[in-house]
């Protein structure tokens, strides 16, 4: 029995000797564990040290060490919500390390638990008074908790013990941020770019710096900078598009929000900024489509009602956007912009009465509202109440001195109540106010034009590419630009068209100018008129916008030429005709006009519209009705339109006016029926263009202030000597133009009949 006892005592010894040999050896694999994560985890190697250390917890889950490192790498990695479990789990166990407390408290602030955070961040401080991070940390609780100056303090008080310590740094610049000191944050924004240089946090906020100190371009590349440490950020993508925006790169911001939607499709807010960059880009189609895509998700965005109204009126469907914009402003009322926009569309459809209704109930609602006041003036002037709408624009620029807007548009009132000087002193106001824009000196351009002060008016005119509609139709903008100093002999030069129909159709005579200087000419031009400019006397090469370019030294707009040969009234080369009519185009036509026209009577073609997108259309184009009087006169009336307005076509049908319509295909056809006519009646289109130079005797019709080519105060046209201007006495008044037109022209028949 003893031995048996002896025996059994001395096995139980051998087992507690070989598990105290395990623990002793499991201790020491933990160690060595722990060892070999830490340096790995200091090299930046997470992966292999996040596995040792899970590896560890699992022959010791209650290791306090591995939670609290394991915890800190979890955050390192971007998951707080694990890495706050770890750390909470580990403190249970090890309640002696500062930088724990420290580190738990900064994972409980980016989990936007601020409160919570407060407690092991005072633990952490009265552990250790002097810990840099859990001042860091106790700032970032209090910028959660809006309490800003306190925020900005802690960061001071862990800059006292670590100036360089690049978090505290930049925290502090958020905290001046928010505390409205954008440029004492952006000097706290380099400070920590100074420690930390390619800290992605640190560029981003930099960005919003610059951005709040209204440094476009310098926040623009704060972003940038901040995508190279990491790319395909949605958010700073949309940042860059913001920021693009305000530069005017519409189309680069465009971009920018594209891709930040790839990344984050249901972000509803990039997908409105889209929107944002397509309205100012007049890519209406997609705009109206985005808008849609806004409003299925979010059916009371005010904006994107506003924006789908903007691509509604940007398609000429009037009635709905006018309807849009009424939605847009159910649902804010104070979109005065909605408003001003939705008297446009009311315009356009001719519903003026309306329009000025909409704006005296919202000036009545709000008071004066120097917008609303001159959308009011806008529609005043539509319906030709001139005066009222210089009063009401005089009103906004009470309302708002440095308006630059209000001063432009008194100055336009002024014009149409031909009051130009003081209209040329309104622009001169706004280039004081803007002097870096330049859309005063093209407004005063027309004014210098249009009372014959063309050394100023051409030099003017010249700002017209800094006009953002203008610059998209702007070619060649990065070739040589001749303006008449440098020599030509020997040089190719391009003359390329850049506006409408008519501007190529009366400044192409240009071209025997600039070919006498020893220029070789390329012309470039619509292609509805390439066969027709083709009749043009000179050698020159003919191109079609969009046909390949031969080589050239230098490049001229056609409406840059009069001040490149410094034109005058003197010196305008006014010789008609010099273009012509294809001779079998006029012999087909003479065919087409007797198989439908009694011989023997005069032949008068009539245009009454033009380009219903033309900025003065409503001034400049009539209805057909308007010309109703001159049909009981004795003669053959011929449309000159190719495609007539809904509007008119009822008009056209009862009028007997003959009409090709379709069968005219281009310019060339026009030129051919016009010169088998003998006189053309018009507004002011191409077609008066096109018949002042093939040297056919021309009657225009014109408003009370007229184009600037036609000047004012008289009957003839120093551009085309074989036009007679008939021009309104007082705005809008129509019937006496078509009065005068219809006893000239009765004249006109009589003589006719005498010969």
């Amino acid at each position: 029995m003893r031995r048996d006892s002896e025996r059994g005592n001395g096995t139980a010894d051998i087992h507690a000797g070989i598990a105290g040999e395990r623990a002793v050896m499991l201790n020491s694999a933990i160690q060595a564990s722990l060892q070999r994560a830490r340096d790995l985890h200091e090299r930046g190697a997470l992966a292999e040290a996040q596995q040792l250390y899970r590896g560890v917890l699992t022959m010791e889950p209650n290791n306090a060490t591995a939670q609290l490192l394991l915890g800190l790498l979890c955050d390192q990695t971007g998951d707080p919500a694990e890495a706050e479990k770890l750390l909470a789990r580990g403190l249970q166990f090890e309640r002696r390390c500062a930088w724990a407390f420290a580190a738990h408290g900064m994972v409980l602030a980016k989990l936007a638990r601020y409160e919570a955070a407060l407690v092991p961040i005072d633990e952490a401080l009265r552990l250790d008074p002097n810990h840099a991070p859990a001042h860091v940390g106790h700032g970032n609780a209090l910028l959660g908790l809006e309490r800003y100056a306190q925020a900005q303090a802690a960061y001071e008080r862990a800059l006292t013990i670590a100036p360089k310590y690049a978090e505290a740094w930049s925290n502090r610049g958020n905290a001046l941020r928010a505390l409205g000191r954008p440029a004492d944050a952006l000097i706290s924004f380099d400070r920590a770019l100074q420690t930390a240089p390619h800290g992605f946090a640190v560029h981003t906020n930099r960005g919003h710096a610059l951005r709040d100190l209204g440094r476009h371009e310098d926040a623009l590349r704060s972003y940038q900078l901040a995508l190279v440490v990491r790319p395909r950020v949605a958010g700073i993508l949309s940042q860059c598009g913001s920021m693009l925006l305000m530069l005017g790169r519409d189309a680069e911001a465009l971009a920018s929000y594209d891709e930040a939607l790839e990344i984050e499709p249901d972000d509803l807010d990039v997908l409105y900024n889209s929107c944002v960059a397509l309205d100012l880009l007049h890519r209406h189609d997609e705009l109206l489509t985005r808008c849609e895509q806004v409003l299925s998700r979010a059916p009371e965005h005010a904006a994107a009602w506003f924006g789908k109204a903007n691509a509604l009126h940007g398609l000429r469907r009037e009635a709905e956007a006018a309807v849009a914009y009424g939605h847009a402003l159910v649902l804010d009322p104070d979109l005065h912009t909605a408003l001003s926009n939705q008297g446009v569309a009311l315009r356009m459809l001719e519903r003026y009465a309306e329009a000025l209704e909409n704006y005296d109930n919202a000036l009545a609602r709000v008071g004066a509202h120097a917008q609303l006041l001159v959308s009011r003036a806008h529609t005043l002037q539509q319906l030709g109440r001139f005066d009222d709408a210089l009063a009401s624009y005089e009103a906004a620029v009470a309302v708002e001195p440095t308006d630059a807007d209000g001063w432009a548009l008194r100055g336009r009132a002024l014009q149409q109540l031909l009051r130009f000087d003081e209209a040329v002193e309104c622009f001169h106001r706004v280039q004081e106010l803007e002097p870096a824009k330049a859309g005063a000196h093209q407004e005063e351009a027309y004014c210098q034009l249009t009372i014959g002060n063309f050394a100023v008016g051409w030099r003017k005119y010249e700002y017209r590419w800094a006009d953002p509609d203008a610059a998209r139709s702007h070619r060649h903008p990065n070739r040589t630009l001749w303006l008449g100093k440098e020599p030509l002999a020997g040089k190719t030069v391009l003359l390329h068209s850049e506006q409408g129909y008519g501007d190529t159709l009366q400044l192409c005579r240009y071209a025997s100018l600039v070919e006498a200087r020893g220029a070789s000419v390329v012309l470039e031009v619509p292609a509805p008129l390439k066969e027709l400019l083709s009749s043009l006397r000179g050698g020159y090469r003919l191109v079609a916008i969009g046909e390949p370019l031969p080589d050239f030294e230098l490049q001229t707009p056609l409406l840059s030429l009069p001040l490149a040969f410094n034109t005058d009234l003197q010196s305008i080369p006014a010789q008609v005709p010099y273009l012509y009519a294809n001779a079998a185009r006029i012999h087909t036509w003479g065919e087409r006009l007797r198989a439908r026209a009694p011989s023997g009577r005069l032949r008068v073609g009539l245009g009454w519209s033009g380009n219903s997108r033309h900025a003065n259309d409503l001034n400049r184009s009539i209805k057909l009705s308007a010309l109703a009087p001159l049909y009981a006169l004795g003669a053959t009336f011929i449309s000159l339109h190719q495609e007539v307005r809904e509007r008119d076509t009822a008009a056209l049908a009862q009028s007997g006016l003959i009409h090709f319509g379709a069968e005219l295909e281009n310019f060339a056809d026009t030129a051919a029926l016009i010169a088998n006519l003998d006189l053309v009646i018009s507004v002011d289109t191409s077609v008066v263009h096109l018949a002042g130079a093939l040297g056919k005797p021309v009657w225009v019709l014109l408003p009370s202030v007229p184009d600037w080519r036609w000047m004012l105060s008289r009957d003839d046209s120093p551009w085309y000597p074989t036009a007679r201007l008939f021009r309104q006495g007082k705005p809008g008044d129509w019937p006496d133009v078509i009065e005068r037109v219809a006893r000239a022209l009765a004249q006109r028949i009589a003589q006719n009949s005498r010969e």
